[in-house]
């Protein structure tokens, strides 16, 4: 049983985590040396062209080293996997009314965790190194969201007490996180430049927003605490 002002530490250092994640982040970008999966010679990180995971190269494509961009990319989200197995661990605590909130609850944090878990995954395996199972966490990494989020959706909607803006929140990524999935599926041929950018930009929209609703769904589950433990 984890008491109340162990959960209120543990949603604090969530957000903490959250805000180092994107300063590593944005420092990550700022020390990447340069190239493109379409430009191998171009200077520093484009935007619209690279990928995330490029951040956690090991060389990047011009065979230039990437240790400093490397090991910022792979410890904040080694730090957001903790932070998300350790949120899903207690969030299940706040549905308990009914059977339909803790089965819903339960079932979204498996998904959570795995996730969590997940982002760890691929902070350990740099995709120049270790391909395949990159791209098994990545893509492990997304389902994994897209079941925390609709069942947690379903929890808050059936529970009286929880904000139901949270659920809304949660219904907005839901549908960015599947369209994004059809596009990693469906999408265009990566091999090409028009392609590559619509994949990066996709997977930019789909972590920013990601970003955004998780550190909404951080605060949420904090000013729920406070109100109700008080």
């Amino acid at each position: 049983m984890i008491s109340h002002r162990r959960k209120r530490r543990i949603l604090i250092l969530c957000m903490a985590s959250f805000v180092v994640y994107a300063f590593f982040n944005l420092l990550a970008m700022l020390l990447y040396p340069g190239g493109t999966a379409s430009d191998k010679d171009v200077k520093g990180y484009l935007f619209f062209e690279n990928f995330f995971s490029d951040l956690g190269m090991v060389r990047t494509y011009g065979g230039q080293s990437n240790t400093l961009s490397m090991l910022l990319f792979a410890s904040a989200l080694a730090l957001m996997g903790i932070a998300f197995v350790f949120f899903f661990v207690i969030l299940p605590s706040y549905f308990t009314a009914t059977r339909i909130e803790r089965v819903s609850s339960q079932i979204g944090s498996i998904g959570g965790v795995l996730a969590g878990v997940s982002c760890i995954g691929v902070a350990a395996t740099p995709w120049d190194l270790y391909l395949s199972a990159h791209l098994i966490f990545v893509y492990s990494l997304s389902g994994s969201f897209l079941l925390s989020v609709v069942f947690y959706f379903v929890a808050m909607l059936t529970n009286g007490r929880y904000p139901n803006r949270y659920a809304a929140v949660f219904a907005v990524y839901t549908i960015i996180l599947g369209a994004y999935l059809c596009l990693m599926f469906l999408g265009p041929d990566i091999d090409t430049r028009k392609g590559l950018a619509i994949l990066a930009t996709g997977q930019k929209i789909v972590i920013y927003s990601g970003m955004m609703c998780w550190f909404v769904q951080f605060l949420g589950a904090y000013g729920y605490h406070k109100r109700h433990s008080q």
